[in-house]
């Protein structure tokens, strides 16, 4: 072999590639081309696989969900922050673990189903074995199953809507309540004793009603088909004095109402502002409907609105002073003035002035001056 013929060969080693044929040249440079595309498309699959990873990662990470993976065995083998907070629990505790040590047994069935290669579903109080938090979920179980059949495992998707459940009390609660005074109304028409024009009135009410039962359905109706957990506003304005007017021709009824009378403070502001008024209506709805089953036959309750800066103030007043145990833990769920256990209307009061109409509640009650309730909002609305 000549020292050309050497050389050619020390240069192809240099290459990584040796050529037994130092006559073909053609063949050497086509080898190097097929290696060099491909290492190219190698480079090209593992690029696109790390975009591919990093998108899913992204997703994983902040889905508004929370996400669970688990193998074959039921060991958990990944999970995103907000099943962990679903859990309430801190993410490295949850690796590695069983899902019996983890998931509440009323989603059993729903694994189970995911494992056999089906979808499980499940939807109603999950309590977390870790740390006990009870939160309403829609939890949906999915198998993986890999290109040969085998089922290695499943993911759970889960859906935090205690929200949702919590607004589906609340307007039950009060729709029952608007529904049940236009059945006692409805009694009064039978009356034989009602003259024409009282019976004119409470044909009035009725529409009234009708109309707030309608806005309700209608509020809730968004609720179901907004794709969230929360209501959607009807944002107007409207002026106090005349959404006080409102009021009392609902509940200024003593013949219904155990001769309780109702009346507008002669100080009140009638001014215009910015509000829900169905939601608005629920509200001040529940503060007079407590107040009147607070109080004794005869005693009067007062509304009344004012102003202060930029926030406009509506209060309900009866002369009743609430025990103390029943003030310090007013507005729980399961907290009223009527007792234990009966509290929806009044924590509904708080829950959509404070989440829906960026309001605040509050209340004095004491031996002398009696029990008043107090809400505020401002006078234009805004999202922030």
């Amino acid at each position: 072999m000549n020292d050309s013929s050497l050389e050619n060969i020390k240069y192809h080693e240099a290459k990584g590639i040796i050529f037994q044929n130092s006559d073909e040249p053609t063949e050497a440079i086509q080898g190097l081309e097929f290696v060099a595309k491909a290492v190219i498309e190698l480079q090209k699959t593992k690029e696109a696989l790390r975009e591919s990873e990093e998108k899913y990662r992204m997703l994983f990470s902040n889905v508004p969900l929370g996400i669970l993976h688990f193998d074959s065995k039921g060991i958990i083998t990944n999970w995103n922050e907000n099943f962990a907070n679903i859990i309430d629990s801190q993410m490295e505790s949850i690796k590695g673990k069983y899902l019996s040590e983890v998931i509440d047994l009323h989603l059993v069935s729903a694994i189970e189903c995911a494992l056999a290669g089906t979808i499980g579903h499940y939807e109603g109080d999950f309590v977390s074995k870790t740390s006990g938090k009870i939160t309403f979920v829609r939890v949906n179980f999915a198998p993986i199953i890999l290109d040969n059949g085998l089922i290695s495992g499943g993911v759970g998707i889960f859906e935090d809507i205690t929200e949702r459940k919590q607004i589906e009390k609340i307007f039950f609660h009060d729709i029952m309540n608007t529904a049940g005074n236009l059945m006692n109304f409805t009694e009064l028409l039978e009356d034989e004793d009602q003259s024409k024009e009282e019976k004119k009135e409470l044909i009035q009410v009725f529409g009234n009603l009708a109309r707030q039962i309608i806005n309700e359905i209608n509020t809730h109706r968004h609720l179901l088909t907004s794709g969230n957990n929360v209501i959607k506003l009807n944002i107007k304005k409207i002026h106090s004095g005349r959404f006080m007017e409102g009021m009392l021709d609902l509940f200024d009824h003593p013949d219904i109402f155990n001769s309780k009378k109702i009346n507008i403070s002669n100080d009140s502001v009638d001014i215009e502002f910015e509000t829900d008024e169905t939601i608005l209506s629920r509200v001040i709805g529940n503060m007079i409907k407590n107040s009147i089953e607070a109080s004794s036959p005869n005693e009067e309750i007062t509304l009344k609105c004012s102003q202060k800066n930029n926030m406009i103030k509506f209060s309900v007043h009866n002369s009743v002073v609430m025990p103390d145990e029943i003030q310090h833990q007013l507005f729980t769920k399961s907290v009223s003035t009527k007792g234990a256990g009966r509290g929806l209307g009044i924590y509904s009061m708080k829950y959509l002035t404070e989440t829906y109409l960026h309001g605040n509640i509050s209340f004095t009650s004491t031996k002398d001056e009696g029990t008043t309730f107090t809400v505020s909002y401002p006078l234009k609305y805004s999202n922030e």
